[in-house]
């Protein structure tokens, strides 16, 4: 069976309302399979570095961009699955990005709905387990870093 290696890059939104931090999720249509609750990601364009990519999906895909976009602060995802007979390895990079406005558009071919969310609601939500686990990583990175 061929394998594919397969690169997206994202940006997990997040946003400080009081003393406590929300997340923004998008339920995606996937080309494949059924719809999932995931963070703004995609690929990368001819040219484009990691951190474009990240900014130009979550902008495409919702409409926010980042008062603070935290380049130096990664998470990353890696799992392996077979499509059309073809095993692909996949490498999602997501920075986090600061948001200060609660306003979104989403990109209705691309995403069915999106939402900000106390930590626990998309802990709930997030459809797959190494979200929930890039979740956790997130909260825990906000905890040690409060002045972010």
């Amino acid at each position: 069976m061929e394998t594919i290696n397969d690169y997206s890059f994202g940006v997990v939104p997040v946003q400080k309302v009081g003393d406590a931090w929300k997340v923004f999720l998008i339920h995606q249509i996937p080309r494949r399979g059924s719809l999932f609750w995931t963070f703004p990601k995609g690929h990368p364009e001819e040219g484009e570095s990691h951190e474009e990519t990240a900014l130009r999906e979550l902008r495409e895909e919702t409409g926010l961009v980042p008062d603070i976009f935290k380049k130096d602060v990664t998470f990353t995802q890696e799992y392996t699955f077979i499509h059309d007979g073809q095993s692909i390895e996949k490498k999602v990079v997501y920075y986090l990005g600061v948001i200060s406005t609660a306003e979104f558009q989403i990109q209705i071919d691309e995403i069915h709905e999106a939402k900000w969310c106390t930590f626990a609601e998309a802990r709930v939500l997030l459809t797959h387990d190494i979200a929930k686990q890039l979740l956790d990583e997130v909260a825990a990175y906000l905890a040690d870093n409060n002045s972010v």
